[in-house]
């Protein structure tokens, strides 16, 4: 399991049924598998038909803990028998947790000799994390025990295979995208990553790693962090792996040998940021992909798992179309999507805010293919003012002043904003004098905390009828490196002043909040 740095949401139990569309054309909720008392968390699931007709979902169930990927788990399951509208009020356990820290990463697949394989990660520690397989050769009623996908030669190690990766090609080799993070015997685990695949040629009984096992670097050399990398079956034979990259997009590499031996990894045409991607085909022959698109995101927006995205690829993924927004809400967190193909339909299973929660959507193929959504164009209103120190500056906003050393433009993570510097924690403060008359609430401002350090306390005062009056307040419990989106205590006042006031070391960012982006991602949920 990859390093995964986002707060959990605790909520309520599992819903069986959520149809939020009832236009059939149309994509719509059929299952939230919520986190609750005694389920700290539900994610990073896998699908497979079965010859009844029934659809098996299978998912880690975090039972206890606060949901971060090492807490105990088991492997859970739940049936469709109606295409995936419904589902089970109630989890079978599939595979009890069997590891010192879980179970995970959920790969179903019917292999071509009528078996179903599960795969899925045992982790341990951050330095033996591995791969098994189990069969089932009575539809999932009962699973053998299982093996190991890491042949004996190879070292112990930290390996992530993510979920609903493993494939099986045409000529009936499995593939399994691997990156591998440490080794035994390591003294700290190497979070960048190198990509590998795992190989078997007798229906996963035996295995042996790729040649090919590589690191990413960009065109001036430095280290690229490369994890969960995917692959798919090109028309001509050939393999695409599509790897979690920074850097602001995907990366792909091509195997002309099975898998065996890979490309130089280049960058794609899928703007992401450091989440995974999905690819699959379609019943017409197209590629499928579900991924958090940032082609039109601002400039440093940085790694937000927002929106979720599908586009069609006609060309074996070397261009995309069709781009829309399927979850578009700023307060999500939409990654780790397994993808299954239907006649008409694909179901997408996906966490949706931070990774406790998960939900299944149905989406019909029609819908894949209608014309993509408005875009819109961001602008930070700060992006224009020249970096550095100020005491005095004249912005939209109106006229900014601030004492010598107080204040400055500053370019950080999510563009330009107004860094109010802290001084050894004294109160120190920043004024805004208003270019004219404008109500609290069509104010834009968001505030970023700079830095851990305590104490630290702001609050936002408006000038009325020649009294400061406190519209805003932030704490010490306020999170770091977390825009918190200022919404004023008295929206209709319009002062002729503002004025932030604040206790902390390193001070606060001061942020255009237009990067709040709630009707701009125009997703078809955007809740």
């Amino acid at each position: 399991m990859s390093l995964k740095t986002i707060g959990f949401f605790c909520a309520t139990a599992c819903l069986s049924l959520s149809l939020f569309a009832q236009d059939r054309n149309l994509p719509r909720r059929c299952l939230e598998l919520k986190s609750g008392p005694g389920n700290a968390r539900n994610s990073e699931g896998s699908f497979v038909d079965l010859k009844d007709g029934r659809i098996l979902f299978i998912y880690t169930r975090m039972y206890t803990g606060d949901g971060d990927d090492h807490g105990p788990a088991d492997l859970a399951a739940r049936y469709s028998s109606d295409g995936g509208e419904t589902w089970t009020d109630n989890y079978e356990i599939v595979v009890k947790n069997e590891s010192k820290r879980n179970v995970i990463e959920v790969s179903l697949l019917r292999l071509q000799d009528g078996r179903i394989a599960l795969f899925y990660l045992r982790d341990n520690t951050d330095f033996d994390e591995l791969p098994y397989i189990r069969y089932s050769s009575d539809e999932g009623k009962s699973w053998s025990e299982p093996k190991v996908c890491i042949p004996a030669s190879e070292p112990v190690g930290y390996y992530v295979l993510n979920n609903d990766r493993v494939i099986q090609l045409k000529n009936g080799r499995l593939v399994m995208p691997l990156a591998r993070h440490s080794v035994k015997g390591d003294t700290e685990s190497d979070w960048a990553g190198e990509i590998m695949c795992g190989l078997s040629d007798d229906a996963g009984a035996t295995w042996r790693l790729s040649q090919s096992k590589f690191k990413i670097f960009d065109e001036d050399g430095r280290r690229v962090t490369a994890q969960e990398p995917g692959v798919v079956e090109l028309k001509d034979g050939k393999l695409l792996m599509f790897i979690r990259a920074s850097g602001g997009c995907q990366y792909y590499s091509y195997s002309e040998d099975g898998g065996d031996t890979w490309s130089t990894p280049v960058r794609s045409p899928l703007k992401s940021p450091l989440s995974p991607a999905s690819i699959k085909r379609l019943p017409n022959g197209d590629l499928l992909c579900v991924w958090n698109d940032h082609e039109h995101m601002p400039a440093g927006i940085g790694d937000i798992r927002v929106p979720l995205t599908t586009a069609i690829s006609k060309d074996e993924g070397r261009t995309w179309q069709n781009a829309k927004n399927l979850e578009g809400s700023p307060y999500g967190w939409f990654c780790y999507t397994a993808i299954h193909v239907m006649e008409d339909s694909v179901l997408l299973a996906y966490c949706y805010q931070g990774l406790a929660d998960s939900r299944i959507t149905k989406v019909p193929i029609s819908w894949l293919y209608e014309p993509e959504g408005e875009h819109v164009t961001f602008i930070n209103r700060y992006e224009e003012l020249p970096l550095g120190d100020f005491t005095e500056l004249d912005t939209a906003d109106g006229h900014w002043s601030a004492a010598e050393g107080m204040a400055r433009v500053h370019s950080e993570a999510w563009g330009k904003g107004i860094w109010v510097c802290g001084k050894n924690a004294v109160e120190h403060s920043i004024e805004l004098q208003l270019a004219e008359g404008k109500s609290l609430g069509d104010m834009q401002f968001a505030i970023e905390r700079f830095s851990s350090q305590s104490p630290y306390a702001l609050v936002i005062e408006a000038l009325q009828n020649d009294k400061w009056i406190i519209v805003w307040t932030q704490t010490n419990a306020t999170r770091v490196c977390y825009h918190a989106f200022v919404d004023f205590a008295f929206p209709n006042m319009k002062p002729s002043r503002i004025r932030f006031r604040a206790i902390g070391s390193n001070g606060f960012i001061i942020c255009d909040s237009n990067l709040k982006l709630d009707e701009a991602l125009h997703g078809f949920f955007n809740d």
